[in-house]
């Protein structure tokens, strides 16, 4: 059997580094620390300790070499593993 091609529009690298995932309810905004374990251009995989749904939106907060911000939404969850796509940059503030 072939091995399958690789559907994916970036490569992924593996990482390991924290990041803050800003979550809104619509009320208020909950910060709460995750770890990213591979990166692409497009996205991230990330762990965290919350309860999201593919189509969430979120905010994360690169804190290495530079604060950076990125808005993201889920596109796959396993547990408290999150497949994210990013969707633009967020103003530094």
């Amino acid at each position: 059997m072939a091995p399958s091609k690789s559907t994916r529009r970036w490569q992924r690298h593996p990482v390991d580094f924290p990041v803050q995932v800003a979550v809104t309810n619509g009320f208020s905004t909950t910060m709460v620390p995750g770890r990213g374990t591979e990166l692409s251009e497009g996205g991230m995989e990330l762990y965290a300790g919350l309860l999201l749904k593919p189509g969430d939106l979120l905010e994360v907060e690169f804190g290495i070499p530079n604060r950076l911000r990125m808005m993201a939404i889920v596109r796959y969850r396993e547990g408290y593993c999150f497949g994210l796509e990013f969707t633009a940059p967020l103003p530094s503030q």
